[in-house]
C-alpha cells in the first residue's frame, strides 16, 4: 500500500517537473523572438541585442538588415555611429566641408563627397550597412545603385531636426538599441546639469547665433535646428526679442538678415559662426558700426564656434554645444 502511493506520489512529482520545464522553454522562445523580430525604426530599446536579420522600413522602400552589422558607411550619420561604438569605414565630405570634430573617430578613413557619389569607393569599403542620413542621398536612382552594394536605409528629412529619434533609430539597425537609449540619459543629465549652470551663471541674459553665410548673414532661432534647439530648448536659455519675432519657425528657425535688422538685436551674448571662406566677409562685417553698437560686442561677449558643430546634428556634436557654451557663458 505504502510502496503504490510512493510510487504515485513520484509520477505526480516527474510530470509537475516536466510541465514546469514546458512552460520555461516556452517563455525562453517568446523572449528569442522578441529580441530577434523586426521592429519599426525609432521603436524601444532590446534588452537583448539582435540575433537574426530584420526588415525595417523607411523612405524608399524596405530593407533587411543583418543583424549586427560591422562594416557600416553612414553618410552624414558619423556622430551617431561613433557614438555607438561602431567606427565608419568611410567619412563624408561636402567638398572641402568635413566634420573636424570627428577626427578621433574618422581620422585616416576613405572620403566621400556627397556632391560627387562614388560608388567605386563605396563597393571598395565592403560595407554590410548602408545608411542615408537624407532622402536627397537616395534620389535619382543613387538608392537603387547603394541597394546593389548592401542592404541600404534611408533617414527622411526630419532626421536632422529630431536627432533624438534618429539615434534610437540607428541604434535599432545596428542591434544597439539598449546602448542608445544609455546615451539619450547621458546628454539628458548633461543638459539638466548645464541649465542649472547656466541659470546661476547669466540668468535671464538674452542669448543669440549668428552665422557668415556665402548668402549672407543668417540669425538662428528656435524652437528646433541646429543651434536653437539646444540654446532655447535643452539649455533653457533666452533668446532675444528679435529672435523671437523674426527667427521663430517650426521650419528650422533661421532668418536671412541685413545690416538694418542686425542693428535691432538686442543680446547679451552672441555666439558667431564663420563658414569657411568666409573670413574676409566677417572682418567687414566686425568693421563696421552697426556690429559694434550690438549689445554683446559693446560687452565684449562675442563667442565664435565652429561651423561643423554647430551646423549639424547628432550626440557628440550637442554634447560638443552644451561644452561650448558652458565654456564661454559659465563663470569661472
Amino acid at each position: 500500500m505504502n510502496s503504490a502511493l510512493g510510487q504515485m506520489l513520484r509520477l505526480c512529482s516527474i510530470i509537475t517537473l516536466l510541465a514546469l520545464l514546458a512552460a520555461c522553454g516556452g517563455n525562453g522562445q517568446t523572449a528569442q523572438q522578441a529580441s530577434t523580430g523586426a521592429h519599426p525604426a525609432g521603436g524601444s530599446a532590446d534588452k537583448k541585442e539582435a540575433s537574426a536579420p530584420r526588415k525595417f522600413k523607411h523612405v524608399m522602400g524596405e530593407t533587411e538588415v543583418p543583424a549586427q552589422p560591422q562594416r557600416v558607411v553612414g553618410l552624414y550619420l558619423e556622430d551617431f555611429l561613433s557614438a555607438l561604438d561602431v567606427k565608419p569605414v568611410m567619412q563624408t565630405v561636402v567638398g572641402s566641408f568635413t566634420q573636424q570634430y570627428l577626427e578621433n573617430y574618422t581620422a585616416g578613413l576613405p572620403k566621400l563627397d556627397t556632391s560627387a557619389m562614388n560608388f567605386e569607393a563605396v563597393l571598395e569599403a565592403k560595407p554590410d550597412l548602408i545608411l542615408l542620413g537624407f532622402p536627397d542621398y537616395g534620389a535619382e536612382g543613387k538608392y537603387e545603385k547603394f541597394s546593389k552594394i548592401a542592404p541600404t536605409y534611408v533617414f527622411d528629412d526630419d532626421a536632422a531636426d529630431d536627432w533624438r529619434e534618429t539615434l534610437r533609430t540607428v541604434g535599432s539597425l545596428l542591434g544597439k538599441s539598449e546602448q542608445a537609449e544609455q546615451l539619450l540619459k547621458r546628454y539628458e543629465e548633461k543638459a539638466a546639469q548645464a541649465r542649472k549652470t547656466l541659470e546661476q551663471s547669466i540668468g535671464r541674459e538674452t542669448v543669440a547665433l549668428i552665422r557668415v553665410h556665402k548668402k549672407g548673414m543668417r540669425l538662428y532661432g528656435g524652437p528646433d535646428g541646429y543651434s536653437g534647439s539646444v540654446l532655447y530648448k535643452d539649455l533653457g536659455l533666452n533668446p532675444p526679442n528679435l529672435v523671437k519675432s523674426i527667427a521663430w519657425t517650426d521650419d528650422g528657425g533661421m532668418k536671412v538678415i541685413s545690416s538694418e535688422v542686425l542693428a535691432q538685436l538686442d543680446a547679451d551674448h552672441l555666439f558667431l559662426v564663420v563658414d569657411e571662406g568666409r573670413s574676409e566677409q566677417a572682418k567687414e562685417l566686425m568693421n563696421s558700426s552697426v556690429w559694434k553698437s550690438i549689445p554683446a560686442v559693446k560687452k565684449g561677449q562675442v563667442h565664435e564656434v565652429t561651423t561643423d558643430v554647430w551646423m549639424t546634428f547628432g550626440l557628440l556634436a550637442y554634447e560638443k554645444k552644451i561644452d561650448d557654451v558652458l565654456q564661454t557663458l559659465a563663470k569661472k
